[in-house]
């Protein structure tokens, strides 16, 4: 009885270690079917991301390589700003000279301008005679004006001596803007080519008379500048009519002159608020009137507008 016991007891003990051996070998090939796996793992996922060299000391000669490349990148990076830099200096030095030029082309212009007396001295020198110019303030009223001999002969003609019927303005030949009246004549014209046809504006238009009130003459070397302070149409219906008194009379007292040059005043159109004296040099535009009112009533209508010297100067 006992040799069989000790026969199941050696039976199962060999059992038992059979049993143990074969379970340690199958938890160590399961251990390392494990770490195979892990591993496995781990390359695929570097190799998805890097090839890394197995060999770790290629990797760092890779490296250094890479680290010297990356130290070259500056110096290329300043080599094209320094390109870019004499680029642009370039540029800017062709623009400055652009502008030098334009500056040299709009000098000349600024030279050329002449004066009104530059002009005048010019027409005189191609006509031979004195030519001077009367303005009215407010306005582009601007006209030639010369001297008549006596002969009225620029009443109907022009400057180069051309037959024309609106002439040009004339002084009268018996003054010379130091006496006590100085008289312009000059034609109106139906169609309003005449020289003097912006005379007829003052006609009983006082807000007209109150911004063109002034009249300046540039003449031989001298501006003389008059403020207005009469307009009216004077009429007459012959030649020694009263109403020609101011065209015929020069040589007046000056008890006399001062009572004619109120009457002038009081015969205006308006009130022209200036003032007069027997002490005032007066100036007076002539043309005749185009105020159809008149019209076959009277032997003569015409325009006047009278002002008063209140400066002369040399110009």
């Amino acid at each position: 009885m006992k040799n069989i016991y000790r026969r199941i007891l050696s039976f199962n003990t060999i059992i038992l270690l059979f049993l143990t051996t074969l379970s340690l070998t199958i938890i160590t090939s399961s251990n390392s079917n494990v770490i195979s796996a892990e591993k496995e793992a781990i390359i695929n996922t570097v190799d998805k991301t890097a090839n890394v060299p197995e060999n770790i000391e290629t990797t760092k000669e890779e490296i250094k390589v890479i680290e010297k490349k990356e130290e070259n990148k500056p110096v290329v990076t300043e080599t094209k700003k320094t390109t870019t830099a004499k680029k642009t200096t370039t540029k800017k030095t062709t623009t400055a000279k652009k502008t030098t030029t334009v500056k040299q082309t709009t000098t000349p212009k600024t030279t050329t301008v002449k004066t009104l007396e530059q002009k005048l001295q010019e027409k005189s020198n191609k006509y031979h005679l004195t030519i001077g110019n009367i303005s009215i303030s407010g306005s582009n009223f601007s006209k030639d004006l010369v001297k008549d001999d006596g002969s009225y002969y620029y009443l109907d003609h022009t400057l180069d001596k051309k037959l024309n019927y609106r002439g040009v303005p004339f002084i009268d030949f018996r003054h010379d803007f130091t006496g006590r009246k100085t008289i312009i004549y000059s034609h109106s014209a139906k169609d309003g080519t005449g020289p003097f046809n912006y005379l007829q504006n003052y006609n009983g238009n006082k807000e007209f008379f109150k911004k063109h009130q002034y009249i300046t003459i540039h003449y031989a070397g001298k501006v003389y500048k008059y403020q207005i302070f009469s307009a009216y149409i004077s009429t007459a219906k012959n030649d020694n009519d009263e109403g020609l008194e101011y065209f015929r009379v020069n040589n007046y007292s000056d008890a006399e002159w001062g009572k004619r040059i109120q009457e002038y005043k009081n015969k205006s159109d308006y009130d022209t608020g200036v003032s007069v004296s027997k002490n005032d040099k007066i100036l007076i535009l002539q043309t005749c009137s185009m105020d159809n009112r008149y019209y076959k009533k009277y032997y003569r209508y015409n325009q006047l507008v009278m002002a008063k010297l209140i400066s002369v100067k040399e110009s």
